[in-house]
């Protein structure tokens, strides 16, 4: 499939305390950041609290078709890597109050 752009909804899984976001993905990699953004002031108490505060050094990642996505954490060095925090990506309607542009 070819990948998509537009704008999505971003709603997390209901053990994650992170308020749903929309994004336009115009831009993928600047959307990622923006995710992340959003997300990390709610995470890292969540994140320290199961004893994991290395996992706030992490990005967002989606799949290909923008429908799913979670938080990645990957030590290089240690040969190590984590996933968390999955996410459903929904196309949004342009416009909306909490949409952020990545352009």
């Amino acid at each position: 499939m070819t990948p998509q752009t537009g704008t999505y909804r971003i709603e997390f899984g209901p053990a994650w305390p992170v308020p749903p976001i929309t994004v336009d993905f115009t831009d993928r990699t600047q959307a990622d950041r923006m995710v992340t953004a959003h997300a990390m002031p709610y995470l890292r108490t969540k994140l320290e609290e199961l004893g994991r505060p290395e996992f706030a050094d992490c990005f967002f990642h989606t799949d290909r078709d923008l429908t799913v996505g979670q938080f990645m954490w990957l030590d290089l060095a240690g040969g190590r890597g984590a996933r968390f925090c999955p996410a459903r990506l929904t196309p949004a309607p342009v416009g909306g109050e909490d949409t952020r542009s990545s352009r």
